[in-house]
Formats: structure tokens, C-alpha cells, sequence
């Protein structure tokens, strides 16, 4: 049954009265905003007690913020959230034609990916041809510490970043997934000096996957391009020869973002 289909039969029941109220003077603050908590409360047909307890709430987070003379408008934290989201579907844009010559030229598996939350997001995947191949599908999610991509974005954290690496969930995957946080550093810095990451059947066992960095026009490490495949395939004298077609490849999209190498 479609989420849809479910919400008709339902009648409307996960309805929450306060988040539609919320969501309605988001829609006004967009349309007409700055407005004060007066005409808010008109534009949304809301009493203005409820209104303030909603703004203090948004105001608290960021989605909203109030000017000198009290009017409300959008806050940076919405800006943020839409930059991300036309930040990933660009960089998909940009990225895809140059993963497609990637995946020709080898005619194994490529994947965009880019951080979210604690793990990866898979942005596109291009698979190979062939019968025998790393298979996924694109908006899939995945770990960090033992994917090539994870490994590959993790390594260029600076600072706090660094931190993040303590509360990641380490788990195995198979006999060769790195689990303890110094090895892990200590990978990563080997993928910094190297300029590319090895997922050496760490994510799942007879495969291995190559992947390289991608930064935008800020210097700002923004996703990862990986190659994966078949452990009979990814022999290491081929590992070398897509190591520098991934670093290269990876390079392209930066420069297409904006990034000067």
C-alpha cells in the first residue's frame, strides 16, 4: 500500500495539528515575509499565542529570525538546508558524464557519494555491464569506515571534523573492516598522502573499491568517486591503472565545480 493510499485510508490520522500550523507560516514567511507576530497570526489565521510559542521555537533553531522591529522572516538554517540540497544535485550533474567515461573505460561499477550524518549517501551509480559486478542503487546509504568513499571524504577532515571519527559505529563487515579508531586514523592519513582510498573487501567480501575526493570552489571536500568491483578483476597491477583514472576523474569534477587544483 502507497504512503498515499495509506494516508486515505486513514483519514488524515498522522495529521499533527501544531507541525501543519508550522508549516503554514513557513508558507507566509516565504510569500510575504518580514512580517510581525500580528500579521502573521492574520496571514495564518492562527491565534498569536500559539504563533509565538511556534516562532520561539523556529527562532531557537535558526529557521526563522527576527529583525530590530520584531518581524519575522526565513533563517539561515533553511538557507543552509537548500543550499545542501542544490549543492548535491548539482555536483550529481556535473559528475555524471565523467562517471559515465569512468565506467566505459573500465566497464566496472561507479559511485558519487557524499556525506550524511554518520554515513554515506549514494548520489548516482553507474553499474557495469558485465555479469559479475558490484551492484547498488543510487540514494542506498553506507558506512564510512569501511567504504573507499566514506574513507576517501574522512580523510580530508581537519580540527573538529577529527572528532567525528571517535562516535562512529565501527562495525565489521567482514574479517577485514577496520574497527579500531587509531588504525583507522592511521588509514586515513595513508589516503591523504596518497590522494586515493582502498576498500580492500572491507564492505563486503571479494570486492574491492578504489575512490578519490571531490571539493568545490571553496577548497571544500563535497563527496567521493569511487570504482568498485570483483576481487578476481580488481587485481593490484589494474588497482594502480583506476587509482589514477579515479584521482583523475575526481579532479575533472573538482574543476567543473570551481576548485583550482
Amino acid at each position: 500500500m502507497s504512503a498515499q493510499h495509506l494516508e486515505s485510508e486513514l483519514g488524515g490520522k498522522y495529521r499533527i495539528g501544531v507541525l501543519n500550523k508550522m508549516f503554514d507560516l513557513l508558507d507566509v514567511l516565504e510569500r510575504e515575509g518580514p512580517l510581525t507576530l500580528t500579521e502573521l497570526s492574520q496571514r495564518a489565521a492562527t491565534n498569536k499565542v500559539t504563533v509565538l510559542r511556534i516562532l520561539a521555537n523556529l527562532e531557537a533553531r535558526d529557521y526563522v529570525e527576527r529583525d530590530e522591529l520584531g518581524r519575522y522572516s526565513l533563517g539561515m538554517r533553511l538557507l543552509q538546508l537548500g543550499l545542501r540540497k542544490s549543492a548535491a544535485t548539482d555536483l550529481r550533474a556535473v559528475a555524471h558524464p565523467v562517471l559515465r567515461e569512468l565506467r566505459d573505460q573500465f566497464d566496472e561499477t561507479v559511485n558519487l557519494g557524499v556525506l550524511i550524518g554518520a554515513g554515506i549517501l549514494y548520489l548516482d551509480i553507474l553499474e557495469s555491464t558485465l555479469s559479475l559486478r558490484m551492484a547498488a542503487s543510487a540514494g542506498a546509504r553506507d558506512d564510512i569506515h569501511s567504504t573507499a568513499i566514506g574513507k576517501a571524504i574522512a580523510s580530508r577532515w581537519n580540527g573538529r571534523e577529527q572528532e567525528q571519527l571517535a562516535s562512529l559505529s565501527m562495525a565489521p563487515k567482514t574479517a577485514r573492516t577496520i574497527t579500531g579508531i587509531e588504525q583507522l586514523r592511521q588509514e586515513l592519513a595513508r589516503v591523504r598522502d596518497r590522494g586515493f582510498s582502498i576498500d580492500d573487501e572491507e564492505n563486503e567480501t571479494g570486492a574491492r573499491c578504489i575512490g578519490a575526493p571531490i571539493f568545490d570552489h571553496t577548497g571544500e571536500c563535497v563527496g567521493a568517486i569511487s570504482v568498485s568491483g570483483p576481487t578476481i578483476r580488481m587485481t593490484d597491477d589494474r588497482i594502480v591503472q583506476i587509482a589514477q583514472a579515479v584521482q583523475t576523474a575526481a579532479n575533472v569534477i573538482s574543476e567543473r565545480l570551481g576548485y583550482r587544483l
